[in-house]
């Protein structure tokens, strides 16, 4: 049914006229237009005068306008208001060309049945008081619902009816502010927000119109439906509602007050100048399967006292039961039933001790190849690394199917630049001297080859099983080694700078579940900023607020955290779906950027095939993974970083190259310029890590924000 028509039917009707039936797609100002525009713009079509009106409102005077420029006519023909004759091809015989000198025929009437009388609303509408009426607006170029209710107004018989102020639909509905209410009622009161306010300026300009006679402004949209009573003014004052006037105003949420800050800063301040304090470090532990991570590790932390010998006579119990009994201190970190039947770590484990000047938490990897993405996602955290080497079989995982490549060049990759090297499995050889140099040559050459900073290595030989250098020095066959213990030699890493001063970041490596309703646990590292209990901040992706209610950071409950800190925080969310692995916490003020397409600078590795435009690999980045498209190759570039080659082809191994990367949604990254350790990434394709690299510039990409908005109402 078209927006203006009352009486239709789909047969024929009573009027002699047939207004009706000769078309039933278009409106009168479709004919008005048409009728006055056909004779200077011959090509023109009903179908497009429609689509103009319904643009402008079905503002005749507008859609004339429009017509004559667009053809570059500058004047302007007479309107004509007749009423539309039909439009429609008919057949004609030789007879009606003659008579009717070739005009279209009218449709001839049918023989009138019993469906074809007008209904009781078309008689009534038929024979309604012409006095009654405003033949004005009804005769006016716009003709809306609002007539129907206007016509009443200007009556002098009816000075009694409430006259109508149609509705702002540009404002919020009565049913709008009642829902959001309800919606802020289930919020922290400090996290209540609602969506941004949509511009205007993305819709089609639509031109108001107003009635001279009536000063009312049309807005009333297409959709209006029919019939009913519009709800007078009356009726909403004794209901308390006015949509009239109302007051919107957007702050910001802030993480924390300005205050809160300072008092932060300061605790931070007093516990970093505390003598007791000792500066925190995040170590990964690497290296290929079999290579002795998780024994290691077991059997230092037994060491340390971290375990006590009571649970490590338990492990060795159930050790031997399964039938590996060697497997008794890898059991402190694997900890799940499937690790410890498979004999493989499968997951990143943590775990905390202390060195006299060190605060340490293990992060132990994975060293399979299937759980590369793990390994990937535990390195992300780490300030330092332990690469793991098993002194027996040190070829086999030094080969191009080994995990010792791929593990040091990843780590590199990630931001590591403190490497310890532990030949491991010394006492399967026999503690051999010429072995263990033999090991250090060749692991040498190829880190310096990865860019490792000599200076930045320390190579040391060990047996996590016998416990033989972790702590302490005690088999005679090594007498020949002169330097450090392991202990010694992680207690001498050096800390990184803390970035306490830029905006919030954390990245979401594990979650907990919570046994409270709207409570959920999470474990990562800050990467920068500063929070603290009661704290507001941002969930990306997803645009999700939520507060924080405990910190736990090296272990023990604190009331902060900072840049550098691997925490556990748990955090008041209405919706806990809203949180996944992967998963960014920010400052609600400063959001970390959503990109989805940016210029990248790699370095590729080891190469089955050359990349082309329109590979397909796996993005890593912190801690989520995302299917990804290298979509350009722009340059090649030298050891200078100077471009030695546009628009190649493809790119070979061991080559820097500049490139355009396209991933499927929009992720949380950062440029390596702003955030180093958020703007790194490796790309992986067919299981293999193919190149590393860093983001130089967005291409595709839009700011979180988070605001709130209040709206306040007054009656007059």
């Amino acid at each position: 049914m078209s927006r203006h028509r009352f009486l239709k039917n789909n047969v024929d009707d009573d009027y002699d006229d047939n207004e009706d039936d000769y078309n039933e797609d278009f409106d009168e100002e479709v004919y008005v237009v048409y009728d006055t525009l056909i004779d200077k713009i011959t090509d023109l079509t009903l179908e497009e005068v429609d689509e103009v009106l319904l643009d402008f409102n079905y503002n005749v005077d507008d859609t004339i306008n429009y017509f004559l420029e667009d053809a570059g006519i500058t004047e302007k023909p007479v309107l004509k208001t007749s009423k539309p004759q039909p439009q429609i091809q008919t057949k004609q015989n030789n007879s009606s060309n003659s008579s009717n000198n070739g005009k279209p025929q009218q449709k001839p009437q049918q023989q009138k049945t019993k469906a074809s009388f007008p209904s009781t609303l078309a008689i009534d509408l038929c024979q309604r008081d012409k006095s009654n009426s405003n033949n004005n607006i009804i005769s006016n170029k716009e003709f809306t619902f609002q007539s129907l209710y206007s016509s009443s107004n200007n009556n002098n018989n009816n000075e009694g009816v409430d006259k109508i102020t149609p509705f702002d639909f540009n404002t919020p509905s009565p049913d709008d502010l009642i829902l959001e209410k309800q919606k802020q009622a289930f919020k922290p009161k400090s996290s209540s927000s609602s969506k941004d306010d949509k511009t205007k300026s993305n819709n089609k300009p639509i031109q108001q119109q107003k009635n001279n006679n009536n000063n009312i402004e049309s807005k009333t949209p297409y959709n209006t439906p029919t019939g009913g009573t519009p709800i007078s003014e009356s009726i909403l004052k004794e209901e308390n509602v006015n949509i009239n006037t109302k007051t919107t105003t957007t702050t910001t949420v802030k993480q924390h007050s300005e205050s809160r800050r300072r008092d932060l800063e300061e605790m931070v301040h007093k516990s970093f100048s505390s003598t007791d304090n000792k500066p925190h470090l995040n170590m990964v532990v690497i290296g290929h399967v079999d290579a002795g991570k998780s024994t290691t590790m077991g059997h230092l932390l037994f060491k340390l006292g971290q375990v006590d010998k009571r649970t490590m006579d338990k492990y060795e119990h159930e050790a031997n039961r399964m039938g590996k009994s060697s497997f008794h201190f890898a059991w402190v970190l694997d900890e799940h039933d499937e690790e410890r039947e498979r004999g493989v770590t499968m997951d990143v484990c943590v775990r905390y001790f202390e060195t006299p000047h060190r605060s340490i938490t293990i992060l132990d990897a994975p060293g399979h190849r299937d759980f590369i993405p793990n390994m990937i996602s535990g390195t992300t955290q780490a300030d330092v690394a332990i690469l793991l080497i098993n002194a027996s079989e040190f070829e086999a995982g030094f080969s191009t199917e080994g995990q010792t490549r791929e593990h040091a060049l990843l780590a590199k990759s990630l931001g590591i630049m403190q490497l310890i090297i532990a030949i491991n499995k010394m006492d399967m050889i026999d503690f051999s001297e010429e072995r263990y140099n033999y090991i250090v040559e060749t692991l040498k050459h190829f880190l310096s080859t990865a860019k490792f900073s000599e200076s930045s290595l320390r190579f040391i030989p060990i047996s996590g099983y016998t416990g033989e250098n972790l702590v302490d020095k005690k088999e005679p066959k090594m007498s020949w080694f002169k330097g450090q213990t392991l202990i010694q030699y992680i207690d001498s890493f050096s800390v990184g700078e803390r970035l306490i001063n830029k905006p919030f970041r954390m990245n979401v490596n594990d979650i907990y579940k919570s046994t409270s309703k709207g409570l959920i646990s999470v474990g990562g590292k800050i990467e920068a900023g500063l929070v603290g209990t009661g704290d507001r901040i941002l969930i990306a992706p997803g645009n999700e607020m939520c507060v924080i209610k405990q910190v736990r950071r090296n272990h023990m409950e604190s009331e902060w955290g900072v840049g550098g800190d691997n925490v556990d925080l748990t955090l008041q969310i209405e919706n806990t779906t809203a949180i996944r692995v992967g998963s960014i916490l920010c400052d609600p003020e400063k959001p970390i950027p959503m990109c989805k397409k940016f210029q990248a600078q790699i370095v590729t590795f080891v190469l089955a095939t050359p990349i082309i435009c329109g590979s397909q690999v796996v993005f890593h980045a912190h801690s989520m993974e995302e299917p990804a498209t290298i979509t350009k190759l722009l340059s090649i570039l030298d050891q200078g970083g100077q471009v030695s080659k546009k628009n190649p082809r493809c790119i070979s191994d061991t080559t820097t190259a500049l490139v355009e990367i396209q991933l499927q949604r929009l992720s949380c990254l950062e440029l390596y310029s702003s955030f180093r350790q958020l703007g790194r990434f490796t790309l992986r394709e067919a299981g293999k890590t193919v190149a590393a690299g860093i983001i130089t510039e967005f291409l595709e990409h839009k700011n979180n924000s988070k605001t709130t908005k209040t709206t306040t109402s007054s009656s007059k």
